[in-house]
Parts: structure tokens; sequence; C-alpha cells
């Protein structure tokens, strides 16, 4: 068994004082979390009393009537083959993405069934924890059922033993398997996996898994690149789940700008309820620009119905709105189908590319 990694903390740059509670810890004397910089998410079941039984669903009709398009590679194993070796991330639905980068394969939020109770998938899964290439690491951004899939997880762990597993501060407790190959971490901790450095990052979410456990556990998001000393780091970004706020633009400053931003396109309705929680796509695409990434990868869309909005309506509704609102290049958002893959090394490559408005590149 190799070593397993010990989170340190990752260097802080000078600060203004705005910026500074984006970086400061999230843990607090009672023994819970919460966000520094002051937001509170503290919607409960008079909330969801208000937008499951007195409110209507102004989506219920496109809903009921229209068959969502929901896009998959045919052959996903093939898809992530044909592209070069060395820096490529595949979308696994939802917000299950396989990246390999420095010659490490590391796999996050991997949920290959329902996504608890009562959610079923719209999609198969494109790969099975048999199809997946060594992995090196398993990180969870936090955990709520349609991140933090125990019978998933295990698998994996089951076929790749060795996998370091990094989480958010008390999660490992929710993480099935040997917990000495589960390291916790803060904000701004890192662990090192080979010659990668995955930092957890900032984000406003919350915690909940067990009904009285609210915010006993730490939620992030994830940065993956390549050792400091390499330069231009850049790497793969993934935000878990998150509402916008001004943390992003704090990231950057404190890790670079990511080569890839997989950035959340769905489960943003009604917003009065969602908002602190969930970025609907033109929050994703500010905080795509505040991290100053090369390219936006969508995710959290089209896998699990989790919303008001149809599950496609990110995707090829406001996702093209906002793009072509604000000038930017479409060459730069990637829509996939599940099981597409993005190759961001020297030369852009894609097999699975279902464009802003329509199909634009292969599914083979």
């Amino acid at each position: 068994m190799t070593s397993v990694p010990e989170a340190f903390p990752v260097p802080l740059p000078n600060l203004s004082s705005d910026q500074l509670p984006f970086a400061a810890s999230p843990a607090t004397p009672s023994g819970l979390f919460h966000h520094p910089w002051g937001t509170v998410n503290d919607r409960g079941p008079a909330d969801i009393f208000r937008w499951k039984v007195l409110q209507s669903n102004p989506f219920a009709a496109d809903k009921k009537h229209r068959t969502p398009r929901l896009p998959e590679v045919r052959k996903p194993i093939d898809a992530w083959r044909h592209l070069s070796e060395g820096a490529r991330v595949q979308w696994l639905g939802h917000a299950s993405v396989l990246i390999e980068l420095q010659g490490q394969h590391v796999l996050i939020d991997p949920v290959f069934g329902a996504a608890g109770p009562g959610v079923p998938r719209l999609v198969a899964a494109p790969l099975l924890p048999s199809d997946l290439p060594r992995i090196d690491a398993i990180l969870v951004t936090h955990g709520h059922y349609d991140h933090l899939d125990r019978k998933s997880i295990a698998a994996v762990r089951k076929q790749w033993p060795e996998a370091v597993v990094g989480a958010p501060r008390g999660l490992g407790r929710s993480i099935p398997g040997d917990p000495a190959r589960i390291v916790e971490l803060s904000w701004f901790e890192a662990i090192t996996v080979g010659d990668l450095q995955c930092t957890l990052t900032p984000s406003q979410h919350w915690h909940l898994r067990r009904g009285w456990d609210r915010n006993r556990a730490l939620w992030g998001g994830w940065m993956v690149q390549g050792p400091a000393a390499s330069g231009d780091r850049g790497g793969v970004y993934h935000s878990g789940d998150t509402g916008w706020f001004d943390g992003f633009s704090v990231i950057q400053k404190v890790l670079g700008a990511p080569d890839v931003a997989v950035l959340p396109l769905g489960a943003y309705e009604p917003r009065w309820f969602m908002g602190v929680q969930h970025m609907p796509p033109e929050d994703s695409v500010q905080a795509f620009v505040d991290l100053g990434a090369r390219h936006f990868l969508g995710m959290h869309w089209g896998t699990f119905d989790l919303s008001d909005e149809p599950v496609d309506h990110g995707a090829y509704t406001l996702l093209p709105a906002q793009v072509a609102k604000r000038g930017l290049p479409e060459d730069r958002f990637h829509v996939m189908g599940h099981g597409g893959v993005l190759g961001f090394g020297r030369t852009l490559q894609e097999v699975g590319r279902d464009g802003l408005g329509g199909p634009s590149g292969s599914t083979q």
C-alpha cells in the first residue's frame, strides 16, 4: 500500500479586507460549519412546503409535454481512449467526472445509480466502476445523496483499494471502506496525489445527510492541478454545489486560473429557494469569468430531475442566451453528451460535444 497523504494548507497571497472572509476557517466553536462571509442558508420544512404545495410550477406544461434532450455518447469507453493521454476530463452524468492529469486519475463525486430514494436516473451511467481506468484518488464535494453515494464509492474502492479519498471535514464517517485512506480537509487545504495537488475550495452550500446532522460536515469544491513549481498550473476546477459568491475570484487569486471549470447548469428553480445554494447558468458563466478559466464544462443537468425547470433548460436555453449576451466565444463552452470527453492539452480535443443549441460534434 502506498502511504496516505496528509492535508496541508496552501499558501495564501495578500488578500484585501473584503476577500479575507473567503479564506477564513468555516468551522465554528460549536462543531458546526458556516459561511464566514455571512451568507446563511436556512431553508427548512416550511420553505419546502411552500415550494412543493403552495406554489405552482411555471414549467409544468413543458416538463409534461416535451421530451427533454438528454444526449449520450454511444461508446464512452472508446471516447476516453480516442483522446490523447495527459489532460482530459470525462463527464459521467450529473456531478460525476473522471480526470486524467499528470499521469494520475481522479474521480469526483462518483454516482453510478440513483441519487438517493425516489430520485432515479434519467440516463444510465456511461461507465461503471469496472470500466474505469486505475483510480488514484476519489474526491467528494459534500454529503448530499446526489454527490456522495456510498454504494458507488464502495465499488470503486473495492476495485482500487489504494485510492486515497479526499473529503471535507466531518464527512469521513459517511464514506464506506478503509478509514485509514480517507483524508479530511478544510477550505484551502490540499493533498498531494502523485504529482497532483488536490485542493478543497470554498463554496456556498450546506450539509444534511441524516436529518439531524445539518452542517455537521463541511462542503466545498475541488481544484486538481499540477505542482506549484510548474509555473502555469492550469488543471481542472469542480465547483460542487454552490450558489454564486465572491469567493470564485479569491479561488483564482489563490490557486490560479484553471484550464477547465466544471460548473452547474441545473437545479436552480425556483430561484427563491435554490439561489443561495445552486447557480443558474448566468451565475455559472459569471463564475467562469471570475475564475479566469479557459474552458467551461457543464454538469449537474440532464441526469436527475431535482427542481422545477426542465432538466435540459439550462444547457440548451439559458446557457446559449447568456454566452451570446456576453459576447463570449462559443468554443470555450462545452455541453457534452453523457460520457463525453474533453481533452485540454496543447490541442483541444472533444468527443461527444452536443453544442449550445444542438449537435455540433461526434457522439460516437
